[in-house]
């Protein structure tokens, strides 16, 4: 018999700390628990997503407190060697870890900072794009990983989530390189899916409690969700949440790539939904306060028609345009309309920081200060490989990815 994904849906909507907790909780529970993905003796790594220091409320990280229930989770089940940390695309990992308070929180936990900086060239062999990584020494070190993602758009790939978030096991100074060895969406696509590959990732969650829509990754709008995601399936986990906002999951590249070399599906009936309340009326406390103990969470199989008309939301806003070829498999040789979007520099919001240049891959820089620093950076079209790694670091919020 074919094996089958399964995909655990909580319902949840705040981030009061023990709301989460026992929604994350609920969440691993209805995969087996944590035991199920884990062992006691094993050196366990919680990554989040860290793409830059922000404040939780600005939903560019995953939000402590859902970081917390899974360290809290784990220490608990008792293992004595865990870390915590992602190498973020700007900065460093130690000043995310500052600015959403998870010094303390690690502490409390016996949990290591996972550095992120030192790097260690992996060879992969097997590799069906990518046959080596510049991972950091923290990914090799560790016997499993628990992959604690972000709901958010993506400029290059449509959405970031679980098959995305692993670009943070290589090291900040070689991110801009790879988006130069692999410089279209299916490309980049396949060559995180040889991370995937490459590495032990035992579960995936994924923080929507508060999602991003819009300019994503680092300069979108906060938009309620009210879920977290759980699942052993990279692939079925991003699936869940294209159909959740009405984006068809064989349009974005790490679902169809990531199916085509088989870390996951996206397809519909090979995914098993299941939702998990917490508690016995399925929500928490109005006030956000802390709902008392009840009976064990409730399991219910659930269609996707029943999933998105709870909590699905048609106006989030993404990137939902047809491929340029057309077609359920045009993704797969039309490159999502690469040639279609530009980055833009809003000039008025622009503060001449020098970020966007700095983290352009191209050796001659596609965008720079050619008319002087006391002007916006202006692009040169024919260098830019529509990376959008410009878009994605500017701490302004200025670059916006546009159709032409």
């Amino acid at each position: 018999m074919e094996a089958r994904s399964k995909v655990v849906i909580v319902p949840c909507r705040t981030y009061n700390k023990e709301n989460v907790y026992r929604a994350v909780k609920a969440g691993v529970d209805a995969l087996g628990g944590i035991g199920a993905f884990i062992r006691h003796e094993e050196k366990v790594l919680v990554k989040p997503n860290y793409l830059t220091a922000a404040d939780a409320d600005k939903a560019v990280t995953t939000h402590p407190a859902v970081i917390e229930a899974v360290l809290r989770l784990v220490s608990e089940y008792g293992c004595a060697d865990i870390s915590c940390g992602d190498s973020p695309g700007h900065g460093k990992g130690e000043i995310v870890h500052a600015r959403l308070g998870m010094d303390e929180i690690m502490e409390k936990y016996g949990v290591r900072p996972a550095e992120m900086n030192e790097e260690v060239l992996t060879d992969f062999p097997e590799g069906m794009i990518a046959k080596r990584f510049y991972f950091a020494k923290e990914i090799t070190e560790a016997d499993a990983i628990i992959n604690v993602c972000k709901m958010k758009t993506h400029a290059l790939e449509r959405i970031t989530g679980a098959v995305k978030n692993v670009y943070g096991f290589i090291c900040g100074v070689r991110k801009a390189a790879g988006h130069v060895s692999y410089p279209n969406p299916m490309a980049f696509a396949r060559m995180l899916a040889d991370i995937h590959r490459a590495t032990d990732i035992r579960l995936n969650i994924m923080d929507g409690i508060v999602a991003m829509e819009g300019n994503g990754p680092g300069s979108g709008d906060p938009t309620p969700m009210n879920v977290l995601l759980f699942s052993a399936d990279p692939v079925a986990l991003d699936a869940t949440y294209c159909r959740l906002v009405h984006l068809e999951p064989w349009s974005v590249p790490t679902c169809g790539q990531g199916q085509i070399m088989g870390i996951g599906t996206y397809e519909e009936d090979k995914i098993d939904l299941l939702l998990a309340e917490p508690a016995e009326s399925g929500a928490e406390a109005e006030d956000g306060g802390e709902i008392t103990e009840s009976a064990a969470p409730k399991l219910t199989p659930v269609n996707t028609e029943t999933l998105v008309s709870r909590f699905g939301n048609p106006n989030f806003n993404v990137d939902r345009r047809a491929t340029s070829s057309g077609g359920k498999w045009g993704f797969r040789i039309g490159l999502l309309n690469r040639f279609t979007k530009r980055p833009y520099i809003d000039k008025k919001a622009c503060v001449r920081c020098g970020v966007c240049v700095a983290h352009c891959p191209v050796p001659d820089k596609a965008v720079n200060f050619t008319k002087g620093k006391d002007k916006p950076p202006v692009y040169d079209y024919s260098r830019c490989i529509r990376c959008y790694c410009c878009q994605e670091m500017c701490p302004q919020h200025a670059i916006h990815v546009k159709g032409i």
